[in-house]
C-alpha cells in the first residue's frame, strides 16, 4: 500500500480520534493533521475502543481513575504512549487492502483487551486468524487456506468477538445466528466451534448458577465434537483451549483440555508460523505455562517457559516439538515412577465398599483401616478410596462445618490427584461417584461427574474388559442424573434412552430406575381446574399422586400437587390429610429448588407445619412425614429422633395389622432399611440390628437386604 494511502489512514483515524475523545489533539500525536477533515464512516467502531484504551493509558499517571474525560491539558508521560496507539492502528488498519476493517477491528479489540486484566470466558482470536487457519483435514496442520468469503458468518463471528468482550447482547445475537447457520451448514465444522463457544458465553452471563453450569457443558460438548472430527482445526483448538482455561476447574476439571489445545497449538505453529499471530502465540505460550502451573506439571510449564523466552522478532521458537515430546514423556515417567505399592486389595475394596454403602460406623471402621493401609501402599487407587471415606465423615457428621469442611477438604484433594493421573480409571471412577453424592446446590459438581463418566465410557467402548456390565449400567444412568442435576434434560432423557437400548440385559432394578425416570418426563402438566374439591375422595387421590410423582422427580409435578393441597386446604382447612400433604409438598419444592437460600426457606417452611399436622395415629401420614424427616441432613435439621419416632410407629401399626395395612409392603420393607440406618446413626446398634434381620427375612431378594448382606448383616 502507498505511503499516500497509508497518511490517508493515518489522517482519518487520528480526526476520528480528536472527535471521540478530548485527550487526543493534535500536539498529542506529534503529527500534522486537520481536524476539520471529514472522517470515514469506515473509522466509526474505533471510538469506543479507543476512548477505553485511552482511559487506561490516563489512568497508568493519574491518581484516581478517569470517569469524565474533560482535561485541561495531558499528561506529557503519556504523549509517547499515544503516538504508539495510533501507530499500531494505523499498522493494523493497512495490513491488509483485501480485509474489511471490521475484521481487523476485532483483532485490535482482541489484543487491547488482553493488555488489560479484563475478565473474559474466552482469549483472543481474530478473523485474520480464522481465515488462515480453517483446514477440515485431518491428515495434516492447518496453515494458510483460501476460504470464500461468508458476510452471515463473519457477522456472527464479529458478534461473538464483540460477546467476548462482556457485550451480553452480542452474545445472545452471535448464538441465535450461529445457531440457525449451523442447521444451514451441518457439515460445518467452523461454525459448530463458534456455536461452542457462544454457547458457553451464554453461561458465562446467566444468572443461576444451573443455567452457567448447563450452558457451559453444553458448550464443551460441542466443542469437543469437533475437535473429536477434526483434530487439526486450529481455530478449534484455539477456542476450545480458551473456553477450558476460563471455567473455574473445581466444577469442569478442564485444565487438562486446555493443555492439550494449547500445546497442539505450540506444535503446530513451529512447523508453520502462519497459523497465529505472534501475539496470540504469546498468548498461547502465557496460558499453557499458567494451565501447567495449576494443574502441578511444573516441568512441562518450565518447557512452555523456555520457549517464552526464545520467541524472536519473526515469532519463531528455537527449539523443537521434539524436545517438547521427550520432556511431556519425561514428566509422565517420572509420576508414574511416584507411584508406589500394588493398589487396593480385596480386604481393602471389601472395607470400602462397605463404607459406601453402610453408615458412620462402617465409614470409621474403613478409615481406621485405610490410616494404616496408605503407610505401606500409596498407590493413587488407595490414596483416592481414603479420601472418599474420610469425605464420607462429612455425609454422616451432625455438625456442617465438619460436612463441609471434609467434603471441602476431600474434593480438592481428589482432583489434584485425578490431574497427577489423568488416565487413571479407577480415580475417575471413584470422583464421578463422589461428585454425584455431594449436593448440587452447595458443591455444583454435576459437570465433574459427567466429565468423568464420558471418559469412562469412551475407555469402555476401547477396551469393554475393564468394566463388568454392571458397572457399565450404572454409569450410562449416572450419566443421566448429572445431566439432570444441570437441567439438560434432552441430554438425560438420551443417555437413559441409550442405557434401554444395550445390547446386554439389565437388572429389574435398573430397569425400573429408568422407567421411573422416563415417568418423570414424561409428565404433563394437568388442569387443576377440571378437579374439584367437593368431591374430596377424587380430589385428594389426585393430588397424592402429583406428589408422588413429584417426589419422584418432576419438578411440574411437584409445584401442581402444593398448588393442589393449597386449593384442598382452603377447601378443608382443619384436615389433617390436607395439611400434611402440603407440608411435604412444600418440603418438595425446597428439594426441587435451585438455590441454597429457597431449598431451607420451603424446607423450614414445611417443618413448621409438619410439626403440628397429624393430629391422630394416621401411618400414612406418619410414614410421609418419618420418610421427610429421614431425609433431611442431620447437620442443619437434627431429625433422626424425630424419623424414629414417626417409623417406628408406622413399623408397629403395618405389623399388628398385616390383613389391611396403611402401607405397601415395598413401602415397609423401605422403612426397616431407613430405620436401622436411623437406629445405628444415633448408636442403638441392637435395634439397627434387630430391625435388619427383620428385613433380610421378610425381603431376603429386595435391593435393600442384598445391601444388607454386603455390609456383612447375616440372618441369625
Amino acid at each position: 500500500m502507498g505511503k499516500k494511502v497509508r497518511t490517508q489512514y493515518r489522517q482519518n483515524l487520528i480526526s476520528t480520534l480528536i472527535k471521540s475523545n478530548p485527550y487526543i489533539r493534535p500536539e498529542n500525536v506529534l503529527r500534522e493533521i486537520e481536524p476539520k477533515q471529514e472522517v470515514a464512516a469506515v473509522l466509526e467502531p474505533v471510538k469506543e475502543l479507543v476512548h477505553e484504551r485511552v482511559q487506561q493509558l490516563v489512568d497508568e499517571v493519574v491518581d484516581e481513575p478517569v470517569q469524565i474525560p474533560s482535561p485541561e491539558s495531558i499528561p506529557a508521560q503519556i504523549q509517547l504512549s499515544l503516538e504508539a496507539l495510533v501507530d499500531e492502528l494505523v499498522d493494523i488498519l493497512v495490513q491488509d487492502q483485501d480485509q474489511s476493517f471490521s475484521n481487523q477491528n476485532n483483532s485490535i479489540k482482541t489484543e487491547n483487551s488482553n493488555k488489560s486484566n479484563k475478565s473474559k470466558v474466552n482469549g483472543s482470536y481474530s478473523n485474520q486468524t480464522r481465515e488462515k487457519n480453517v483446514n477440515k483435514e485431518q491428515s495434516q496442520v492447518s496453515s494458510k487456506v483460501s476460504i470464500p468469503q461468508n458476510e452471515p458468518l463473519n457477522a456472527a463471528i464479529e458478534l461473538h468477538n464483540e460477546g467476548i468482550m462482556g457485550n451480553k447482547q452480542a452474545v445472545k445475537s452471535a448464538y441465535n445466528s450461529l445457531k440457525d447457520l449451523a442447521k444451514q451448514d451441518k457439515n460445518n465444522l467452523e461454525i459448530q466451534a463458534y456455536l461452542g463457544s457462544a454457547t458457553t458465553l451464554l453461561g458465562r452471563d446467566a444468572n443461576s448458577v444451573t443455567d452457567k453450569m448447563k450452558y457451559a457443558l453444553e458448550g464443551l460438548k460441542l466443542l469437543d465434537a469437533v475437535v473429536e472430527s477434526a483434530p487439526n482445526l486450529v481455530i478449534a483448538r484455539l477456542l476450545r483451549g480458551n473456553v477450558s482455561f476460563r471455567l473455574p476447574e473445581m466444577y469442569f476439571q478442564r485444565t487438562s483440555t486446555a493443555i492439550e489445545d494449547f500445546s497442539f497449538l505450540v506444535q503446530a505453529y513451529e512447523k508453520d508460523s502462519s497459523i497465529l499471530t505472534e501475539s496470540e502465540y504469546n498468548e498461547v505460550l502465557k496460558n499453557v505455562i499458567e494451565a501447567c502451573k495449576r494443574s502441578n506439571q511444573l516441568e512441562k510449564a518450565s518447557m512452555f517457559q523456555n520457549k517464552s523466552k526464545t520467541v524472536n522478532g519473526e515469532g519463531k521458537v528455537k527449539g523443537n516439538s521434539t524436545s517438547s515430546k521427550q520432556s511431556s514423556s519425561k514428566s509422565s515417567t517420572k509420576a508414574k515412577k511416584n507411584s508406589k505399592g500394588k493398589g487396593l486389595t480385596d480386604e481393602a475394596i471389601n472395607i470400602y465398599e462397605r463404607a459406601l454403602n453402610g453408615s458412620s460406623v462402617e465409614v470409621q471402621e474403613a478409615i481406621e483401616f485405610f490410616e494404616n493401609f496408605v503407610l505401606t501402599n500409596s498407590a493413587p487407587e488407595v490414596e483416592m478410596a481414603y479420601l472418599d471415606v474420610q469425605s464420607m465423615q462429612g455425609r454422616d457428621s451432625i455438625n456442617t462445618y465438619d460436612m463441609f469442611g471434609s467434603a471441602i477438604k476431600s474434593l480438592k484433594a481428589m482432583d489434584s490427584l485425578v490431574n497427577e493421573y489423568p488416565s487413571n480409571r479407577d480415580l475417575r471412577l471413584v470422583r464421578a461417584n463422589h461428585s454425584l453424592r455431594l449436593p448440587e446446590n452447595f458443591f455444583r459438581r454435576a459437570a465433574t461427574a459427567v466429565s468423568d463418566i464420558e471418559f469412562l465410557l469412551k475407555e469402555y467402548e476401547n477396551d469393554p474388559t475393564y468394566l463388568t456390565e454392571e458397572t457399565y449400567h450404572q454409569l450410562l444412568f449416572d450419566l443421566g442424573c448429572a445431566y439432570e442435576r444441570l437441567e439438560m434434560i434432552a441430554e438425560a432423557n438420551e443417555t437413559w434412552n441409550r442405557l434401554l437400548k444395550t445390547k446386554t440385559s439389565l437388572s429389574e432394578v435398573m430397569q425400573q430406575k429408568v422407567y421411573d425416570k422416563r415417568e418423570v418426563y414424561a409428565f404433563q402438566e394437568i388442569n387443576l381446574s377440571k378437579y374439584s374439591t367437593s368431591n374430596k375422595d377424587q380430589f385428594y387421590n389426585m393430588a397424592k399422586e402429583l406428589h408422588y410423582l413429584g417426589a419422584k422427580g418432576s419438578k411440574k409435578a411437584a409445584k401442581q400437587s402444593l398448588e393442589a393441597w393449597e386449593k384442598a386446604l382452603k377447601a378443608y382447612p382443619n384436615c389433617e390429610v390436607a395439611n400434611t400433604y402440603y407440608a411435604a409438598s412444600a418440603a418438595l419444592m425446597g428439594k426441587h429448588a435451585s438455590d441454597p437460600q429457597e431449598m431451607f426457606g420451603e424446607t423450614i417452611k414445611a417443618l413448621k407445619i409438619l410439626k403440628t399436622s397429624i393430629k391422630t395415629d394416621n401411618p400414612e401420614l406418619l410414614y410421609l412425614r418419618g420418610s421427610i424427616y429421614h431425609a433431611l441432613p442431620e447437620g442443619f435439621f437434627h431429625s433422626s429422633d424425630k424419623a424414629i419416632k414417626d417409623l417406628k410407629a408406622v413399623k408397629s401399626a403395618y405389623e399388628s395389622n398385616r390383613e389391611k395395612p396403611r402401607i405397601s409392603h415395598e413401602q415397609y420393607v423401605k422403612l426397616l432399611f431407613d430405620l436401622g440406618q436411623l437406629y445405628k446413626k444415633t448408636s442403638f446398634l441392637d435395634n439397627a440390628e434387630k430391625t435388619f434381620i427383620t428385613l433380610l427375612k421378610v425381603a431376603p431378594e429386595s435391593k435393600y437386604a442384598q445391601r444388607l448382606v454386603s455390609q456383612g448383616v447375616n440372618k441369625e
